[in-house]
C-alpha cells in the first residue's frame, strides 16, 4: 500500500465542483450569477502546473533549517521546495515529473494564483528522513552510467522503498532487481553472507514490499545456511522469519535454539552408555515459560525419534539400467548402518538431526568411494537420496515444535 501524507483533496474538488457548476449554467440557462454556490475567491481559482498543499511541518526556528548542499537550487521559477527534518531541498519539476508518480500528479493539482506553496517559505513537508530523500534524488539526477555501477547496499535500500512509496514504478523495478543481481552474483555473494542480520532483514522487508519474490526466496535461503553452520545467533534472525511467516527459517531458529540448550558430556567416552545418559540432558533457559518448555522438550524427543528412524531405514535406491541394482542396494544398506553408528555422528547433540546427517553424508561418501560392489550410477543415486532426506528435514523442522505433535 502506497501512503501519501501530502494530499489536500480540496482544490481539486473545488475545481470539479467549479466545472460542474459551469456546465449545469450552459445547459438550463436558468442560474443567475447571483444565486451560484461559489464565492467570487473561489471562482478566481486557476489550475496552474504547480499546486502542492503540504501537511502542517514543524514549526522550526529559521536558524535551525539547513539548505542541502547538493540538491538546492537558487531558483523559483520551476523548482519546488520540500522540507524533510531540518533540511531544504529545491527540486526543479522535470526532475519529478520524469515518469509518472505521486509527484507528478501532485505537480498537476490546481491552487490559487497566489500561492506560495512548495517555495522555501511554505515548502512541502515530506516525513521520509533526510537520507532517504536524498538518495531518490540521486537515482532521479544520476547519470544511468552511475546508476549501473552503484553497489552500495544502503543506497539502493533507500531507493527501492521511496520509489515504492512515491510510485516511481520503472525505478523501482530497475532498483529492486540490480539488488537481486547484487545478492545473486557469485562474485557479490559475500552480500548476504556478510551483511548484518539488520541489513539482511531490510532487503527481505524491501523484497516484500516492492513483491520480488526470487529476492525473498534467496534471503530466505541464506539465512538458513548462515543460522546452521555460520553460527549466526538464531534470535537476531527468528524476528525476521516470524514477521514474513517464514516457516523452514523459523523451524531453523528453533532448532538451532534448541540444540544450543544439550549438555556436552565427556567428549573423550566411548562408552554408549554415557552417550545415551548425554541423549537426555537439555537445560531449557529460565526466561522460558512453562508453554515454551513443553514445547521444547516435545520437540526434543520428536527429533531423537526422527534420527532413530532415519538411522533405521536407509532411503530408497531408486537406479535404473543399474545391471547389478540388488548388489548395490545391499552394499548400500550396509553402509548405511556403519555410518550411523560411528563416534564423529553420535558425537553431535541427540536433537542434531542435521548435524548428525551432515557426519553421515560425509561418511557415506568416504565409504562409497572405496566401494567396488556399487556401480557410479547407484553411487549418484545415493547422494542424491540422502541430500532429498536432509532437505525434507530441513523444511518440516517447524513441525516439531507445533503444539499437535
Amino acid at each position: 500500500m502506497v501512503h501519501l501524507y501530502v494530499f489536500n483533496p480540496a482544490p481539486k474538488l473545488r475545481l470539479l465542483s467549479t466545472l460542474f457548476v459551469r456546465g449545469s449554467k450552459r445547459i438550463l440557462g436558468t442560474v443567475s450569477e447571483s444565486t451560484s454556490p461559489l464565492s467570487a475567491q473561489s471562482r478566481s481559482q486557476q489550475c496552474t502546473p504547480f499546486s502542492l498543499v503540504p501537511l502542517e511541518a514543524p514549526r522550526l526556528p529559521e536558524g535551525q533549517l539547513v539548505r542541502d548542499p547538493d540538491y538546492y537550487a537558487n531558483s523559483r521559477k520551476g523548482f519546488c521546495a520540500f522540507l524533510v527534518e531540518n533540511t531544504l531541498f529545491n527540486v526543479h519539476q522535470v526532475i519529478l515529473s520524469r515518469e509518472p508518480s505521486a509527484f507528478d500528479d501532485m505537480l498537476c493539482l490546481p491552487r490559487p494564483v497566489d500561492s506560495t506553496e512548495g517555495s522555501e517559505e511554505t515548502p512541502v513537508f515530506l516525513t521520509d528522513t533526510v537520507e532517504q530523500f536524498r538518495d531518490l534524488l540521486w537515482a532521479l539526477y544520476a547519470p544511468p552510467n552511475e546508476l549501473f555501477h552503484e553497489t552500495g547496499i544502503d543506497r539502493l535500500l533507500n531507493i527501492a522503498e521511496m520509489a515504492n512509496k512515491y510510485c516511481f514504478f520503472s525505478l523501482e523495478a530497475w532498483t529492486i532487481e540490480h539488488i537481486h543481481a547484487l545478492a545473486a552474483d557469485s562474485a557479490t555473494s559475500g552480500l548476504l553472507q556478510s551483511a548484518s542480520p539488520s541489513t539482511c532483514g531490510r532487503i527481505m522487508d524491501v523484497a516484500v514490499l516492492c513483491g520480488h519474490v526470487p529476492l525473498k526466496e534467496l534471503v530466505a535461503q541464506r539465512l538458513v545456511s548462515r543460522t546452521l553452520w555460520y553460527n549466526t545467533s538464531p534470535e537476531l534472525i527468528l524476528d525476521i522469519a516470524e514477521r514474513h511467516g517464514l516457516r523452514t527459517l523459523i523451524g531453523v531458529c528453533y532448532y538451532k535454539q534448541l540444540i544450543s540448550m544439550e549438555c556436552s558430556g565427556p567428549s573423550h567416552s566411548n562408552s554408549k552408555a554415557t552417550q545415551m545418559q548425554m541423549q537426555t540432558q537439555t537445560i531449557l533457559p529460565p526466561s522460558f515459560n512453562i508453554d515454551q518448555s513443553m514445547l521444547f522438550l516435545a520437540a526434543h524427543r520428536s527429533l531423537i525419534s526422527l534420527w532413530e528412524q532415519i538411522r533405521s531405514m536407509p532411503p530408497p535406491l531408486p537406479c535404473e539400467g543399474c545391471p547389478s541394482h540388488s548388489e548395490c542396494e545391499l552394499a548400500w544398506q550396509i553402509m548405511w548402518f556403519q555410518a550411523g553408528e560411528v563416534d564423529e555422528t553420535l558425537r553431535r547433540g541427540s536433537a542434531d538431526i542435521l548435524g548428525r546427517m551432515k557426519s553421515l553424508m560425509l561418511g557415506l561418501r568416504k565409504a562409497m568411494a572405496d566401494a567396488p560392489l556399487m556401480t557410479m550410477q547407484c553411487k549418484m543415486a545415493a547422494l542424491e537420496a540422502i541430500t532429498g532426506m536432509r532437505d525434507e528435514v530441513l523444511e518440516c523442522l517447524i513441525l516439531h515444535f507445533t503444539k499437535t505433535l
